[in-house]
């Protein structure tokens, strides 16, 4: 085989071979000190909600914010998976959470009483299913892009949100951190939500391999 055929056929296995991906590594800090909201009062079922729950808004400790969206616009989702999102003592669990366009959504009453749970974009209904029965199961398949805020007709205090996008995405953990992974190198725009504080927007620049690191800030 000729030199010249040679160097093309190794052009030719360099453009099928799959891109490297890297990953983005950051932190949510909250500025100042964090709010210390008042428990919410609980108006009805008492005896299986309790007297009171969490103002779950902003969850931050030494300064390390949870429940922080974080999308890497540009970047594709991973595949569509499952997720679940369930009852307990008339609170959603978990609070805040991200999935992929087209994934199914398990909702679950882990209570001992009617629980409506409602799913809005915007004013539109995403989902509205009565849960009568304790551990009861209803799979939604997420096909429509969009920030899901999460409602009990039944109990006005309980809320959650649920974003479904088809771009890699992330969520902020208990001590701020987040990771996205198998994110294509090039530069991309990364966007943060969080339900009460806010938006932020931040440039990032993705290696070929290893890790970009993004540090992100709230505050009131």
């Amino acid at each position: 085989m000729s030199r010249p055929h040679n160097a093309l056929m190794a052009l030719a296995l360099a453009a099928a071979a799959p891109a490297q991906a890297g990953e983005i590594q950051g932190v949510a800090r909250l500025v100042g000190p964090p709010p210390r909201p008042a428990p919410i009062e609980v108006t009805k079922d008492r005896s299986a909600c309790g007297e009171s729950v969490p103002d779950e808004q902003v969850q931050a400790a030494n300064g390390l914010l949870a429940n922080v969206v974080v999308t890497v616009k540009g970047a594709p989702a991973p595949k569509p998976g499952k997720a679940v999102l369930d009852q307990q003592r008339c609170r959603y669990v978990p609070h805040v959470q991200a999935v992929a366009l087209g994934s199914t959504l398990d909702i679950v009453n882990g209570d001992d009483i009617l629980h409506n749970v409602h799913g809005y974009i915007g004013s539109a209904s995403a989902f509205n299913v009565a849960m009568p029965v304790k551990n009861q199961r209803v799979p939604r398949k997420l096909e429509k892009p969009g920030l899901i805020l999460v409602r009990c007709d039944v109990h006005a205090w309980m809320s959650a949100w649920l974003l479904v996008t088809d771009t890699a995405f992330a969520v902020t953990g208990p001590d701020g951190a987040f990771t996205v992974p198998d994110v294509p190198p090039g530069t991309y725009t990364v966007k943060a939500w969080h339900e009460s504080l806010g938006e932020r927007t931040a440039s990032v620049t993705v290696p070929a391999s290893g890790a970009a690191t993004l540090e992100l800030t709230f505050g009131r």
